[in-house]
């Protein structure tokens, strides 16, 4: 084939393509089916219509999201009919559905020629579906509703992309077009594989940004109050702070938010740090770490995800009952008096 937007294929890994190299022609003769029209699917589906590629959305019968989408000038069909319909089929589902979607409304209707996308690695890395047809991955480095209110203000986020190996090289030139029409590819699109992607992916998640923060920022939280500081007082050192240095981080990188804080905050965290995550804590980083690689997590994941006492849901509401949420219900609407707070 003649290359298009990469140098070679496959493309190694680390290669950055840039949104001004890439065009959006690949897609111009295919269809898009979106499988979910959740936060990310909506997301995909309307960035790509936006950028004028023909979008058909694979929603249950009935369904609120397909109500949604056909408000928001979607044509919206089953999830069969939609696979059918699409030349390339974007599953954008939660990862505990999607092996049973897959194998029961989508894989039988798909071609030949059928092209199967996914904007996360785990259905790939975990063997949630089979699937020998060409396969590429495009995953915006951004939440759902970020992606499409940053696209809709003529931005968007970086983007990772990855092909199965069985894939033809020109699927790599459609991930890059795809990434490119529905708005990740700014700042770059980093190539990489799904596995690399999916187990990344959850150990920041775990250990860093929905784990280790939240149990960091929750003890935190209860020591203060235990050593008779008032509720409020320690969110905001333990809550609200967190968003001020966050967005210095994000902007300016660890050693230009040193900067841009006080002398007493940079020496205190920079002596103090280092004592709260110590080699015990590293330890069990890898330890998670481990358990993401092993494909142990993903079992005890897809097991008991819905358990009624121990899943998601229950977990969740026992962590709403604690006094740090509590504390965070009374001062969120000081805090956001026009939206945007808990409820």
């Amino acid at each position: 084939m003649k290359p298009k937007f990469f140098d070679q294929y496959p493309p190694p890994a680390g290669t950055v393509v840039e949104a001004d190299q890439i065009d959006c022609k690949p897609l111009d003769p295919l269809t898009v089916a979106i499988i979910g029209y959740g936060t990310m699917g909506r997301a995909h589906a309307l960035n790509l219509h936006r950028s004028g590629v023909r979008v058909v959305v694979g929603s249950r019968e009935h369904s609120a999201t397909g109500d949604r989408a056909r408000s928001e000038g979607l044509t919206v069909l089953s999830v069969a009919d939609a696979a059918l319909a699409g030349d390339v089929v974007m599953l954008m589902l939660p990862d505990e559905a999607v092996a049973a979607v897959f194998a029961d409304d989508i894989k039988p209707v798909l071609k030949p020629s059928s092209i199967v996308g996914l904007a996360h690695g785990f259905a790939i890395a975990f063997d949630q579906i089979q699937w020998s047809g060409p396969c590429f991955m495009a995953a915006p480095k951004g939440q759902g509703d970020m992606l499409l209110d940053a696209f809709a203000a003529g931005g968007g986020v970086p983007g990772l992309l990855a092909v199965t190996d069985s894939s033809p090289p020109e699927i790599w030139d459609l991930a890059a077009s795809y990434a490119k029409a529905v708005g990740c590819l700014v700042g770059g699109g980093f190539v990489t594989t799904f596995r690399q992607e999916c187990i990344s992916d959850q150990f920041g998640e775990q250990v860093v940004l929905c784990g280790g923060v939240i149990e960091l920022v929750q003890a935190a939280f209860e020591i203060m109050v235990e050593g008779g500081y008032g509720e409020e007082n320690a969110y905001f050192e333990c809550v609200h702070e967190l968003k001020l240095i966050t967005d210095l981080l994000h902007r300016y990188g660890v050693d230009g938010m040193r900067q841009r804080i006080s002398g007493t905050a940079a020496f205190g965290g920079l002596t103090r740090g280092r004592r709260v995550i110590n080699e015990d804590v590293r330890q069990k980083m890898r330890e998670i770490l481990g358990e993401i690689e092993s494909g142990q997590f993903a079992k005890e994941f897809l097991s008991q995800h819905n358990d009624p006492s121990q899943g998601t849901k229950a977990l969740a509401e026992k962590e709403a009952a604690s006094p740090l949420a509590a504390a965070g219900r009374r001062v969120l609407p000081r805090l956001h008096p026009h939206g945007g707070s808990s409820s």
